[in-house]
């Protein structure tokens, strides 16, 4: 129950009413009228008959500049101070100053800004919406992250730049981390598989870092010197151990139905699937053959290399989502093509893997290509370039690049791989690792050298040079996904858009309580739009939140009522709202359909506080 101590109060309060309500002149009114002592939105024919505040369009009212980033009247722009109509009344149903609206994209005059709150792999189109990026584009981040396995670390250098930085432990144990396999997901964060260290580690790429101590800081590395002690760094996130499966050969980032995951393998035997937010187990199986290393395909098949045996082993993740699902039968051969688990036999040891844009299995050692949709007894494609593959990659204009130790960097052409040549300058090379970033040089990680070659490509077989040496490494025994192209080029494109809303302010309303999530797609059959929130009542709590799952577009309709999701979890008065956007595409041969996200807008109740 409200009180009036006299009429100055009350006319302040109704004079805040009609701040907010500036633009809505030809609206019903339907929260709180106006007493007869108050000047603000009654008849008038000038500025006198208003007391000082605004008469336009016959009626007195105040204007207002909303705070950045807050969610505005009737989603009013800071420059809509004219009594003009609500912009989307559509949202609110009438100008009701207690519906508040926050809105992006071209036609809200709030444009889409994809350098902010996270988002990767997307690109504006030629009108100012959200679309994925083309492949070997690259988004918002390019680095390479690379394993400074006699050190305990990693670094993290830019592609473009060249400059290194940040260098973060990756576990507990320091040296004795181990840090080998890594995996690079769409944020461009990175998951560290440390070998003896037996464990693994997630490190952010920037947005998604924490203020673990609350003092409004993200406390994290500046360069290749300033290594902060495990567990001090706020883009060290987690860090899992995973001891009974052996020392950590194999990693990669995937993003799941069910959200982002990390599949891990152990030497013994073992594959683990861990939540790629939390690091949590959510699976443990036994897998078809012990993994040595990782690739997946756009279909969710897991392939492995198996060093020093002469398999190749797969694992379908679409089918394999629980203990008894993944040991639902028994483990296929050669020709157990739909089966959860298989077992292929090789002609030599496989080594380092990959898989490229149309669903090769590539594998070092001799040289090894697997080709999946070819007909039984035609698959493998067997080469001996002279010299022993340890990494390997693809990029996604048909080359793939393989580190032949002390022979150098060969690069080979994937639809004829006897058509292969060492990189002019790499030959003597200590090269162990090799990496595409995303704008398409080649990385060749030097190992007994400390330092990475970087390899600019030309049109034909031998057109490639050696650009630039990054120094600075210790013992980067590394050979697995550094940059995420691999995950980008092999499977279907994906990309995130991430937009944080502010509610209504408190210390003007009673409650901010989150109402609908509205939105204007184009999304072609095959590819969709998914889309999670996450609330907290401080900006810096957001990265704590649990992610909650709302639509799936085109079947999920404009508006989703957030709040039937969030008032039971009781969480549907909370300050900040934050809509992540997942764009997913279907490539089908000749034939690719990207979705495009046009506008976002967030409604919520503001009930004003009355003096």
């Amino acid at each position: 129950m409200w009180r009036n101590p006299g009429r100055f109060p009350l006319i302040l309060s109704m004079v805040f009413v009609g701040f907010l309500f500036s633009g809505c002149d030809d609206a019903q009114l339907t929260g709180p009228t106006k007493d007869s002592n108050n000047d603000i939105a009654k008849s008038c024919t000038t500025p006198v008959d208003c007391g000082g505040a605004s008469c336009i369009n016959g009626k007195c009212q105040a204007s207002t500049t909303p705070t950045n980033n807050q969610t505005q009247p009737n989603n009013q722009t800071s420059n809509n101070q004219t009594g003009e109509t609500c912009a989307k009344r559509a949202l609110c149903g009438s100008c009701d100053v207690s519906c508040q609206v926050g809105t992006v994209g071209p036609s809200s005059g709030t444009p889409f800004d994809i350098a902010a709150d996270g988002s990767g792999g997307v690109v504006l189109d030629a009108d100012g919406h959200i679309t994925l990026e083309a492949p070997g584009t690259a988004g918002a981040s390019h680095y390479v992250w690379i394993a400074n396995t006699g050190q305990g670390t990693i670094s993290k250098v830019d592609s473009r730049t060249y400059e290194e930085v940040a260098r973060y432990l990756t576990g507990p144990h320091g040296t004795s981390n181990d840090p080998s396999r890594t995996s690079v997901n769409n944020y461009s964060d990175v998951y560290v598989g440390n070998r003896s260290g037996m464990s693994v580690t997630k490190i952010a790429n920037g947005a998604n870092c924490r203020d673990r101590s609350g003092d409004g800081i993200i406390n994290t590395s500046t360069g290749a010197n300033d290594v902060k002690p495990f567990g001090q760094d706020d883009c060290v996130l987690w860090n899992t151990p995973l001891t009974d499966g052996g020392i950590i050969r194999a990693i990669a980032a995937q993003d799941g139905s069910d959200g982002p995951v990390v599949w891990v393998g152990g030497w013994n035997g073992v594959i683990w699937k861990l939540d790629g937010e939390t690091g949590q187990i959510l699976v443990r199986t036994t897998a078809p053959h012990a993994p040595y290393g990782f690739a997946l395909d756009k279909a969710g098949n897991l392939w492995i290399a198996t060093y020093p045996n002469s398999r190749l082993a797969r694992l379908d993740t679409n089918r394999c989502t629980d203990s008894q699902s993944c040991n639902a039968e028994p483990v296929c051969d050669d020709t157990g093509d739909t089966c959860v688990k298989q077992i292929i036999n090789l002609p030599a040891g496989a080594y380092g893997i990959t898989v490229d844009f149309k669903q090769r299995v590539w594998l070092g050692g001799n040289l090894m290509r697997y080709d999946p949709a070819a007909p039984p007894g035609q698959r493998i494609v067997l080469v001996n370039p002279g010299a022993f593959i340890h990494g390997i990659a693809a990029d996604d204009k048909g080359w793939i690049y393989g580190a032949g130790y002390n022979q150098g960097m060969y690069r080979v052409e994937a639809d004829n791989p006897n058509n292969w040549a060492i990189v002019a300058g790499t030959a003597q090379q200590s090269v162990k690792g090799i990496a595409v970033d995303l704008d398409g040089k080649a990385w060749g990680i030097n190992y007994g050298h400390n330092n990475a070659l970087v390899v600019q490509p030309g049109a034909g077989l031998n057109d490639g040079q050696v650009i630039h040496t990054q120094a600075g490494f210790v013992s980067p025994y590394t050979y697995s996904d550094m940059t995420g192209s691999q995950l980008r080029f092999a499977t279907n494109r994906r990309g995130i858009f991430v937009r944080t809303f502010e509610g209504c302010a408190p210390a003007h309303f009673v409650y901010n309580e989150w109402e609908e999530l509205h939105f204007t797609s184009d999304v072609p059959a095959g590819a969709t739009i998914t889309m999670r929130v996450r609330v907290a009542n401080a900006r810096d709590q957001l990265a704590q939140a649990e992610w909650i799952d709302v639509a799936e577009l085109p079947s999920t309709a404009s508006p989703v009522n957030l709040k039937a999701i969030l008032e039971p979890l009781n969480l549907h008065r909370s300050q900040f709202i934050q809509v992540e956007s997942q764009l997913n595409a279907l490539s089908e041969g000749d034939v690719v359909a990207v979705p495009v996200l046009k506008s976002l807008s967030v409604r919520s109740e503001c009930p004003p506080i009355l003096l």
